[in-house]
This record gives C-alpha cells, sequence and structure tokens, in this order.
C-alpha cells in the first residue's frame, strides 16, 4: 500500500454489448486507478464504447475481492450497488464461491485433522502488509517510508527522477538521501535545470503525482542524462508544449522532439492522423508551418505566374490571402484534399508547387481522382533538398531582386541599352570601347609630314559637347604654321549646325582635302526620338512625363481616390442608403443649375415648373 486510500472503480455494461461489468481497485487517485482501468479493458479486448463512464463507490470489504490493480469481470455476479449507488451489497440468492469451498474444506477436517488423509493441519491464517510467520522477520522494524505526495514539488520532482522508469509511491530513508544529495549538488547541471524549470511551469506546480511521473521521464528520453546538457530555456519549453499537449499526442510530442524536432503542437487532419510538421524543409527553419500556412501554399500554387517560391513577390502573397479568405476554386478542392492526407506537413513547399501544378486543370472537379492523384503522385525522399525536377514542375524561377528586374524592363522600354534585354547589334545603340587604356592618350597626335591629329583635344574642350557616334568621328589634320602666317586656299568654316552642338569650328586647307590620309567626316547620325511603353504596369515611375504616362493605361492617384470616392458614395447613398439625403434651398438650387446645364431632358421629372401667367391676364 502506498499510504493513500484505496480506489474502487466500477464500468457499467452497456445492455446492447452483452459484456459483464468491470470492477478494479488500487491505491491511487482517481485519474491514474481509472486510466487502468481503461487499459486493462482495452488488453482483454473490450471496447470502451461498450461501457459508461467509470465511478468510484465505497470500498466493499468481502472474500470475493479482486487482487490489488487486476480487473475483474466477475466481481458483479455476486455483488450490486445499492440504491445510493456507492455501497456494495450481496445479490440475494446468489451463493458464494468461497462459502461452498469453505464448507466442503470443513466436512473433511476435525479439530485440525484432515479425516481423509490423517494429516495434522497448521493454524493457516492470512498475512497482511508486513507480518511473517518467520520470528526473525517478526523481530525486524518496518522500514521507515515517506509518501511521495506529502513532500515538496522539488523533492516529488526528484522521486520521479530516481525512480528509474518506476512510479514511486512513496520513498525509504535510502532514497531520501539520495533526493537530498541531488538537490543540493549544484555541479550537476541537468539536475538543477530540470527542478528550476518545474518551478517555471505553473501547470508543472498544479500537476499530479502520475504526471510529474510522465513528465520527469519524458525529459529524460528526450534530454537524455549521459548526453549533452539541455539549456533551461529548452527545457521550460518543453515543459509547456506537453501540458498544453492533449494526452493522446504526449508521446508522439516526445519522440519528436527526441529526434531534435522542437514542434509547438502534434497536429492533426480532420480525420484524426497526424498532419506532420516535425520534419525539416526547404521553408525557413524559423517558419512555423501550419495547416493555415498550408493553405496559402496552395493558393499560391494555383496562380498562374511564376515566381520565386522561395521569396514570395508581395502581390502574390496578397492574391493568396484573398482567395483563402473567399475559398475560391479550386483552391477550395485541393485545400479539402491535402489537409486530408496524413503527414501533409512534412513535405517540401517545393512538392506542394509541383503537385499542384503539374494536375490536369479539370482534376479538382472530382474530388475521387483527385485525391488518387495525390496519392499516386505526392512522393519525396529529401524534403530539406528538392530536386531539379521537382523545382522545374513547380516553376521556381530564382530570378534577382524583382525590384532590380522591374527596372532593367523599364529601362529597356524607354529605349536605353540593357545588357540581355536589347539586341546589341542594333545601328541606333552607342558602341564605345569596354577596355581602358592603361596609359592616358595623347591629346596632340603627330600622324607625319607636318599633320596633328587634335580629336582627342577636341574631345576634352569643354566647348566640344558629347559626341553621339564615337565611331563615326572623323579624324581631322590641321596644318602646323605660326600664328602670323596666312594660310592658303579657301578656308571651310563650320556651320550653323555644328556650332549649335557646340562643336569648335575648324579650318581646313583646302589642298589637304584631296590628299589620301584625309578622313572625310561621315554624316553625323540623327539621335532616335525616345520610345516610350504604350503599357505601365502599376507602380511609381521616376522620368516618365506626365503626358506619356496618361496616354497609355497609366492611372494616377487622384484618378484612384476619386474613383474610390464615387463608388463609396454610390454604395452608401443608393445600396448601403447611410447617407440621407436632406432637403435644403441650396441644395435644390444646384440640381436646378445641373439640370439646366447638363441634364435639361430631366427637368420636367425632377421638377414642378410652374406655367408662365400669360400677360393681360391681371388687370
Amino acid at each position: 500500500m502506498s499510504g493513500t486510500n484505496p480506489v474502487f472503480l466500477v464500468r457499467k455494461a452497456k445492455k446492447s454489448s452483452g459484456q459483464k461489468d468491470a470492477v478494479l481497485w488500487c491505491s491511487d487517485d482517481f485519474e491514474a486507478a481509472n486510466a487502468t482501468l481503461d487499459y486493462l479493458l482495452i488488453k482483454s479486448g473490450a471496447k470502451l464504447k461498450d461501457y459508461f463512464k467509470a465511478v468510484a463507490t465505497n470500498f466493499p470489504v468481502v472474500n470475493e475481492l479482486p487482487p490489488e490493480g487486476e480487473l475483474s469481470l466477475t466481481f458483479c455476479d455476486y455483488y450490486q450497488l445499492a440504491k445510493d449507488n456507492m455501497t456494495w451489497t450481496q445479490i440475494p440468492g446468489v451463493t458464494l464461491p468461497s462459502s461452498e469451498a469453505a464448507a466442503a474444506a470443513r466436512q473433511h477436517i476435525v479439530d485440525g485433522v484432515d479425516t481423509e488423509t490423517g494429516e495434522v493441519l497448521e493454524d493457516h491464517t492470512e498475512n497482511f502488509g508486513n507480518e511473517s510467520n518467520s520470528p526473525a522477520q517478526a523481530t525486524a522494524p518496518a522500514p521507515e517510508l515517506t509518501v511521495v505526495a506529502t513532500m515538496p514539488l522539488r523533492h516529488r520532482v526528484l522521486a520521479q527522477y530516481i525512480g528509474e522508469g518506476e512510479y514511486l509511491y512513496h520513498v525509504d530513508a535510502s532514497q531520501k538521501k539520495e533526493i537530498l544529495r541531488l538537490e543540493m549538488d549544484t555541479d550537476n547541471s541537468y539536475v538543477q535545470n530540470l527542478l528550476l524549470a518545474a518551478e517555471n511551469v505553473e501547470a508543472f506546480k498544479k500537476a499530479i503525482e502520475h504526471d510529474i511521473h510522465k513528465i520527469v521521464n519524458a525529459v529524460k528520453k528526450v534530454f537524455p542524462v549521459d548526453g549533452k546538457t539541455p539549456e533551461l530555456a529548452t527545457v521550460i519549453q518543453f515543459l509547456k508544449t506537453w501540458f498544453e499537449t492533449e494526452h493522446i499526442d504526449r508521446g508522439l510530442l516526445v519522440k519528436e522532439w527526441a529526434k531534435g524536432n522542437r514542434v509547438s503542437a502534434i497536429q492533426r487532419t480532420e480525420s484524426g492522423a497526424n498532419a506532420g510538421g516535425g520534419n525539416k524543409t526547404d521553408r525557413n527553419p524559423d517558419y512555423e508551418h501550419t495547416l493555415d500556412t498550408l493553405d496559402v501554399e496552395i493558393a499560391m500554387a494555383t496562380l498562374p505566374m511564376d515566381f520565386n517560391i522561395y521569396e514570395l513577390p508581395g502581390s502574390v502573397y496578397r492574391r493568396a490571402k484573398e482567395i483563402v479568405k473567399k475559398k475560391e476554386s479550386p483552391f477550395k478542392e485541393w485545400s479539402a484534399a491535402l489537409r486530408a492526407t496524413p503527414g501533409i506537413l512534412d513535405y517540401s513547399r517545393a512538392a506542394i508547387f509541383a503537385l499542384i501544378r503539374s494536375a490536369h486543370p479539370e482534376f479538382y472537379h472530382y474530388p475521387g481522382r483527385l485525391q488518387g492523384y495525390i496519392n499516386a503522385n505526392l512522393t519525396e525522399t529529401d524534403h530539406e533538398n528538392p530536386t531539379e525536377e521537382a523545382l522545374t514542375a513547380a516553376r521556381h524561377t530564382p530570378e534577382k531582386d524583382a525590384v532590380e528586374e522591374a527596372n532593367r524592363q523599364l529601362a529597356a522600354a524607354r529605349g536605353e541599352y540593357v545588357e540581355g534585354i536589347s539586341d546589341p547589334n542594333d545601328p541606333k545603340w552607342v558602341k564605345t570601347g569596354t577596355s581602358q587604356p592603361t596609359t592616358e592618350p595623347e591629346l596632340v597626335k603627330n600622324v607625319g609630314n607636318g599633320i596633328f591629329d587634335v580629336s582627342a583635344l577636341m574631345q576634352n574642350s569643354s566647348t566640344h559637347g558629347t559626341e553621339t557616334n564615337p565611331e563615326t568621328t572623323s579624324n581631322v589634320q590641321v596644318q602646323k604654321a605660326d600664328s602670323d602666317e596666312k594660310q592658303a586656299g579657301d578656308a571651310v568654316q563650320a556651320g550653323e549646325d555644328d556650332l549649335g552642338t557646340g562643336k569648335e569650328a575648324v579650318t581646313v586647307e583646302n589642298q589637304n582635302q584631296a590628299e589620301a590620309q584625309q578622313n572625310v567626316p561621315e554624316s553625323q547620325q540623327e539621335e532616335p526620338e525616345a520610345a516610350w511603353p504604350e503599357y505601365f504596369e502599376p507602380g511609381r515611375y521616376e522620368g516618365v512625363p506626365n503626358e506619356v504616362y496618361h496616354a497609355a493605361n497609366g492611372i494616377s492617384s487622384t484618378q484612384v481616390k476619386d474613383a474610390r470616392v464615387s463608388l463609396m458614395y454610390f454604395n452608401a447613398r443608393h445600396v448601403e442608403k447611410t447617407i440621407v439625403k436632406e432637403r435644403s434651398p441650396v441644395l435644390d438650387m444646384g440640381n436646378l443649375v445641373h439640370a439646366l446645364a447638363l441634364q435639361p431632358e430631366n427637368l420636367e421629372a425632377e421638377f414642378s415648373v410652374e406655367p408662365e401667367i400669360p400677360e393681360g391676364a391681371f388687370t
């Protein structure tokens, strides 16, 4: 006996089941005894649905009492509950089996001698507790036992800690010394963290002895004693999670934590199967994946556009949230099918996207066919590292940053040269050397025969301006002459066009123009007009003129506000009818002016026009 009052439980069988009533008694609290009774019933092959809930009754003192902790299905054949449903009484007219055995034995025994065998029988009495017929044992002192439930919380935790998996009802003197030693051992970080965590979890301090026994052994399974000492915060997290988890899921929780998966709860499908969520996938390790977040991924997978599934665009995410909220198809059908799949949270995001985007677009109309498709194609071996085939099927596009790519597209649409988008062979592009010379070029180059090339000097001139096409720039030779020497021949002056572009006028001798080394300048290529796109995605564009933006499909913020206010007013005025139209002289005058100016055809319908009084009607 553990020192606690014994509990006697009975589970009455339903008449339709044909089963016998079951009883059990043990020296434990009601919850532990009830759990033991249910376990023994299931172990015997019975079903709990065939029985009513267990009821605690008064403890019967009879010879037919079953052994402690053993299930009895025959006790109710001889005893029944009285009208108070608490006291056990013998069923009238039923002969107890012990009475027949005792009567048969008394027929052969006279004065302690068996008349059939002649054997002298000793006086046998039942011994209970620590009583014994041995004189040595009779004189031995009874061990001093302490009930665990009466001890402080720290000692109760350590009592189950030293129990080596067995539930301790009481501890003796040696066990109590071990408990005190562990409590004072500050070098034992494992035990100290366990005690501190127990004192910082409110549910632990209110737990019954049976739960303390289970949680202490769960901690030892998750964090082995001979392994690395867990951090205090980790132990507290596990204790809180364990107490918040349903009793039926605590075993799975311990297994997940023992594997290193720090799940916060055991998620189940609508059918009761384990939804998973403990495996490492291709998602962010700090991302808590639940059935609700799975719905968002399903909604995004049903969208037609391709995008980076690991760096979700904001517009795609907002659209997916809207689909989930409105339960649009085909998301609704896919969600119902995948939510019912056991272990669905263990699969990677790429696997979910590939499954949905590889399916026939009409599968969602047929739930049976859709579930068969899922069962046949939802396969994955490495959830953390999806294969290239899965990423391709998921239409994953790991492009550069979306803002940078959008800027590149806009630059190309404006007529600028963008590497990878524009055609490099287009003659309109300005071609420049990509490699920079190691030494600066000479500003004045001697080309021989007293001729010098000053094109580099002209390009560096502040009045030269920007060359539109360096490849077509001519090399102009100028004869070396003194400043006071009169130049022969007719000089060619630059025209107004050259001066307008900021180019310095160059004087060239006529005789040098006929020489072979003279490079004749080509006609200057006209600068192409700026090309603007005919369609703009919603957003803000820098450097785009308003007339260009609005000539296309561009919508300004003012237009959006005007449209929104108009719709809001229409809804409140004519649909919700929350805006009451109050008549006033000012409103009537405004309506009249509006009708006269813009809707004269509605004037007679909205206003009563008094007929004109003919002249001469009054004298």
